[in-house]
Formats: C-alpha cells, sequence, structure tokens
C-alpha cells in the first residue's frame, strides 16, 4: 500500500477522486437548499417538519438540481472506477495527471455550466470528461 500512496499517477488520481467526491456532497446540499428555498418537498414528511406542501410534483429549481446530481452519479463513478484501473495498471505519471485533472476540470466546468444554464458550455464541458473516461479505457484495452 505504501508503494500505491507514492506512485505519483496515484496521487493525481487520489486528490482528483476526492475534489470529485467534494463536488458531489456539494451539489447534494445544493438539492436541499433548492427544496427549502422553494418549498419543493415531494415526502410529506418534509413538508411538515421545513413548512410547505408536498406534491408529487418536483419544483423546477429542485427538477433542475436533480439533473445535476444524476449527470454526477452517471459519470463520476465511471471515472473512478476506469481511472483506478488505469493507474492501477501502470498508467505514467503526465498520463494520469492529464486524464485526471481534465476530467477533474471538465466536471468542475460542467457544473457551473449547469448551473447557470449555459450551452454549448455544459455540452463541451461534457464532451471533455467523456474524451477523457474513453481515452483511459481504450488505454486499458490496448
Amino acid at each position: 500500500m505504501d508503494g500505491l500512496l507514492a506512485d505519483p499517477a496515484f496521487q493525481t488520481y487520489a486528490v482528483c477522486t476526492s475534489i470529485l467526491a467534494i463536488k458531489m456532497l456539494l451539489t447534494g446540499n445544493y438539492t436541499a437548499v433548492m427544496r427549502v428555498r422553494n418549498r419543493g418537498f415531494v415526502n410529506p414528511e418534509d413538508a411538515k417538519t421545513f413548512g410547505g406542501g408536498s406534491s408529487e410534483q418536483e419544483h423546477p429549481a429542485v427538477a433542475h438540481a436533480l439533473r445535476i446530481q444524476r449527470n454526477d452519479l452517471e459519470n463520476i463513478p465511471l471515472f473512478w472506477a476506469v481511472g483506478l484501473v488505469f493507474v492501477l495498471n501502470g498508467a505514467s505519471p503526465s498520463a494520469a495527471w492529464w486524464y485526471c485533472w481534465t476530467f477533474t476540470i471538465a466536471r468542475l466546468g460542467h457544473w457551473l455550466a449547469y448551473l447557470n444554464h449555459l450551452q454549448p458550455w455544459r455540452a463541451i464541458f461534457y464532451g471533455i470528461g467523456y474524451a477523457c473516461v474513453l481515452g483511459m479505457a481504450i488505454q486499458i484495452i490496448f
């Protein structure tokens, strides 16, 4: 384990993974804030506790926040899995640095673009992150 922790490729992966985990936690907090701010509760017990009514339909701001969370859940765990195999498979420190940091920055950019309804930036950042995971996967295969 000490050898792995001393590996520069793994260190890069670990830092980027931690940043993305914090980003996902903050996104969950953002959804909670949107629920409280807009009184957008689907669970009656939440509406009773935090005020407001409950509805089977999500408030548009809450639905938007949930789409951001869902997008993270569709993309970041895949990076964690493919990135870990990439690094454990002997990735060079420079390849790990470029793939991991590019993916991390792209996901942060995607998040900001999604929060602010910015297209085509959201799609561009998504595509950059997608290319990083695809590139690592192809390198693992070959």
